[in-house]
C-alpha cells in the first residue's frame, strides 16, 4: 500500500492520498503565496524605533544602548554628524509603525519638524518648549522632589536657594522650582541671566544672598565655558553648587542628582513603543536617578558628611 503524501510548508501540513500532479503543484503554489503574504505582513507591520541624538557623550551612548536592547529594530541618527532634515526624512519615508525617540534638545527640535504625526518621545530636552501635543517629553531636569530630598539631607542648614537661569530657556521651570522650594520651607532667590555677558553680575548679586546655588539644565548659564567662573564663585563665597550633571561634579560642584541614563533610555524607548501600540500597554516604571558627589569639594566647603552618607551615594569623586 502506498503511504499518503504529505506536503509541509511554513508551519502548514496537509496529508492526503496521491492527487494528480497538477493538483499537487497548485497546492504548493498556494502555500508558497500564503507564506509570502505572511512574511510581507510581518515586515510591513513590524515595530521599529528611529533614535535621533544630539551628541555622542556617555549619557547619549548609554541611553541609546538601552533602547537597542528593547528587542525591536533601531536606526540611530546623530544630528551633528548625519545632517539633519534630509537624513531623518529619508529614514521615516514610507515607514509605518515607527516611533521616534530624540535624545537632547537639538535632536528634539529636529524630530518635531519631521514627526508628521508619528509617536515621538523627546528625552533630555532643555528649554520651555517641551514639545507638542503629539510628543511625550522627559526633560533633562530631574524632578524637583528628588532634588529636595537630597538638598535636605546633604545641606540641612541651607535656607536661601539661588537659581540662575536664562529666561528664554527656563523661565517656566525656574518658576516651578521656586514654587516647590517655597512649599518645602526654603527661600528661593531667582536671578535671570540674559546672555553670557550677564552671568558675572548675576553671580555677584547672589553672593551675599544665598546659601546654595541650585542648577537648572541651562545652555546659557551652565555652558562648559562658564564652569571655571561658577566654581570659583562657589569656593570664594563658600556657596555650594548643586550641579546639573555628573560632569559638573567631577569638575568640582558639590553634588548632582542626575539620571541613570541607561534606565532613562529604557524608559523612553518603552514609552515610545507604548505610544506606538495606542497606549494600551501599561506605563513603564519611571527611570531611576543617581546621586554623585565630590568629597574634596565637601571638605573645602567644611561640610561634615559621615561615612554612612557617602555610602548612600552612587558615586563619589575624591
Amino acid at each position: 500500500m502506498r503511504r499518503p503524501a504529505a506536503i509541509v510548508g511554513h508551519g502548514l501540513c496537509f496529508s492526503m492520498g496521491s492527487p494528480p500532479r497538477a493538483h499537487r503543484r497548485i497546492v504548493r503554489v498556494a502555500i508558497t503565496l500564503a507564506c509570502a503574504a505572511l512574511c510581507i505582513g510581518e515586515t510591513a507591520f513590524a515595530q521599529r524605533i528611529v533614535v535621533v541624538t544630539s551628541g555622542d557623550g556617555a549619557p547619549y551612548r548609554q541611553a541609546l544602548a538601552a533602547i537597542e536592547k528593547l528587542g525591536v529594530p533601531v536606526q540611530a541618527l546623530h544630528v551633528a554628524a548625519d545632517a539633519d532634515s534630509a537624513r531623518l526624512a529619508a529614514a521615516l519615508a514610507g515607514a509605518h509603525d515607527t516611533a521616534i525617540v530624540t535624545l537632547g534638545t537639538e535632536a528634539g527640535e529636529l524630530g518635531l519638524r519631521h514627526s508628521t504625526g508619528r509617536p515621538m518621545v523627546n528625552c533630555m530636552m532643555i528649554g520651555n518648549d517641551d514639545g507638542n501635543a503629539t510628543a511625550k517629553t522627559v526633560p533633562r531636569l530631574v524632578p524637583i522632589d528628588a532634588q529636595l530630598a537630597w538638598l535636605k539631607r546633604l545641606l540641612p542648614n541651607a535656607r536661601n536657594v539661588g537659581i540662575a537661569f536664562d529666561p528664554a530657556q527656563n523661565e517656566r521651570r525656574a518658576a516651578g522650582a521656586a514654587a516647590a522650594l517655597q512649599a518645602a520651607g526654603y527661600v528661593p532667590v531667582l536671578e535671570p541671566v540674559d546672555g553670557s555677558r550677564a552671568l558675572p553680575g548675576a553671580l555677584n548679586r547672589l553672593g551675599n544672598r544665598v546659601d546654595v546655588l541650585l542648577a537648572l539644565p541651562d545652555k546659557t548659564v551652565y555652558a562648559r565655558e562658564h564652569s571655571r567662573a561658577i566654581l570659583l564663585f562657589s569656593f570664594r563665597h563658600r556657596i555650594p553648587v548643586v550641579g546639573p550633571t555628573e560632569g559638573w561634579v567631577s569638575a568640582g560642584a558639590l553634588y548632582a542628582v542626575d539620571w541613570d541614563y541607561t534606565d532613562l533610555g529604557r524608559y523612553c524607548g518603552a514609552l515610545a513603543l507604548r505610544e506606538l501600540g495606542g497606549s494600551k500597554a501599561a506605563m513603564p516604571p519611571p527611570p531611576r536617578t543617581r546621586i554623585v558627589a565630590n568629597a574634596r569639594s565637601a571638605e573645602q566647603l567644611h561640610l561634615p558628611w559621615d561615612a554612612e552618607t557617602l555610602r548612600s551615594m552612587d558615586k563619589v569623586y575624591e
